[in-house]
Parts: structure tokens; sequence; C-alpha cells
């Protein structure tokens, strides 16, 4: 028998990180093991040529070109060039306003407000609707906690949510003190099955769990229900996805959602044995 053909895939990131990122780096020996080679490709420069497909990593300034970005995934699109996860389901899940979708499904999630761009939605008036002390106030397209902030619904709040609300959709959600005593749970899957799962905690005096705000991640196995939960929540989306990552919070006994991340999430391979084989075994799988 002759050897597999060759196969080329860009793993798509942008210009702070056209080497990749460390833990999408783990992944590319076990590819070349199965005769798949990475191209690093950054978004919004030109392709390489004779790609087999595209898998989405570190596009971690999507959210400040959304435009731009959603251009060039409908250029991919055009092209045929496969591209995981999919046109549609990128599509979908940039606006995390896609959590109130999935709640209509029956899933928990964190209790969210939604606030137009251009609404003139009060704060203070929200909170007061909602019957919180304190919220946390975030864009509705965003990452890596940008323009994400505590808030008391005191005019100074209301003047900030009033010139964000300005420029952008909000979400308002209240701040969970379970966040900071407990963390936040990111639980992975490769083609709809769990691989693996971290815990991450705020630095001291934040609540941002954000490596880049001093949050620390660590490997944990989560019990079978937090498990059947982030499933539920993942099937509730409606969509097939190469990769996933469902992040939430445990609180009152249950597992609610706060992000469903579907376009680039950081997987944590280094956290767990076998989840970058688990997941260089994933795209061997879709292409074939």
């Amino acid at each position: 028998m002759g050897r597999a053909p060759r196969r080329r895939i860009g793993f798509v990131t942008c210009g702070e990180h056209r080497q990749l990122t460390p833990d999408d780096r783990l992944s590319i020996p076990l590819l070349g093991a199965r005769a798949i080679e990475v191209v690093p490709t950054v978004w919004n420069e030109p392709l390489a040529e004779d790609l087999d497909g595209l898998v989405l990593r570190s596009t971690w300034d999507y959210h400040v070109k959304l435009p731009e970005f959603l251009a060039w995934v409908d250029s991919v699109e055009a092209r045929g060039i496969p591209l995981w996860n999919g046109p549609s389901t990128i599509r979908w899940n940039v606006d995390k306003a896609y959590l109130l979708e999935v709640e209509r499904r029956g899933v928990p999630i964190v209790p969210t407000r939604h606030a137009p761009r251009g609404s003139g939605a009060r704060l203070s008036t929200l909170l007061e609707e909602a019957g919180w002390t304190e919220a946390v106030v975030k864009p509705s397209v965003s990452g890596g906690a940008f323009e994400t902030w505590r808030a008391r619904g005191l005019e100074p709040d209301d003047a900030r949510f009033a010139r964000q609300l300005v420029a952008m959709d909000c979400l308002i959600q209240p701040f969970l003190p379970e966040l900071v005593s407990a963390g936040e749970w990111s639980l992975m899957y490769f083609h709809g099955r769990h691989s693996h799962a971290v815990l991450k905690r705020p630095a001291a005096g934040d609540f941002r769990v954000q490596e880049d705000f001093g949050g620390v991640a660590s490997p944990v196995e989560p019990p079978p229900w937090v498990i059947a939960s982030a499933q539920r929540a993942l099937e509730a989306a409606g969509h097939e996805t190469l990769y996933a990552r469902v992040d939430g919070v445990v609180r009152k006994g249950r597992f609610e959602l706060m992000e469903l991340e579907l376009v680039e999430p950081s997987l944590f391979l280094e956290s767990a044995p076998g989840a970058a084989d688990r997941f260089a075994a994933a795209i061997s799988a879709v292409l074939g």
C-alpha cells in the first residue's frame, strides 16, 4: 500500500500571533504524524496556495474588525475552502446575544439583558428592573474581556454605559460572587465529545479570569453532571462543531452557561494528557 497523500491546512491566527500560540503548536507534530502540514495563516493576509482546509485558532482581533472578519469568512466560503468551525456557525457565534436563543431552548444561562446600540437604555434602570445591585457589562461582540467592566448603577456607571452604548450592543449580567470564590468552568469538546476541562480563577481583587488580567486556569475533572449540562448546552446550539469550549459557572446547584466558544477559543491542550492528540485526530477525521 502507498502512503496517504500529504495534506496542508491553515491554522488561522492574527498578526500578533502569526507563529501561533504555544498551545496550538502542540498539535503540529501530531498532525505531521498524520501526514498533515500546518501552515500559520493570518486571516487578513493573502492565503497560501493549495490548502485543504482552514481551522480557526487565534483570530483574537476579530471582535474589533468584525465586518472585515465576516467578509473574510464569506470569501473563504465562496472559494470553496473548507473552514472549521463552519461559516454558519461562526456567523451565529460571534455575537453573544446567541445566549438568549440558547436560553429559549431550555438551557440555563447566567441571567442576561441585551441593550442594543443606540437604544439609550439606562444602566441603573436595567439593574433596578432586574433586581441586581452589581452587574458586569460587556460588548455583545467581544473577546478577551474587551470593554468588560463591573458596575453598580451609580451615576458614573450610567455615563460610561451611555458612551459604550453609542458604539456597540451590550450585554448586562449580574456580578456573580461564585466566579471569584469557585471559578469558571471551561469544558472542551471535539466533534461534540467531551475531551478535558479547566477551572479558571481570577487574580485577587479582580473578576476577569483571562490570563491577560492575571487569571489562572487549572486542570480539573468535572463531575458527570457538569459534563452532561455542558453537553446539553452545546447540543442546544444546533451546530456541528470540530471544536468547542463551553464556559459556565456552578451556582444554586446547577451549571449556568456563560459562553459557547465556537469561533477561536483557547483549548488548553497543554492541560490534559492526550488532549492535543485528540484535537489532531478530530482534524484528521474532518479532512477525510
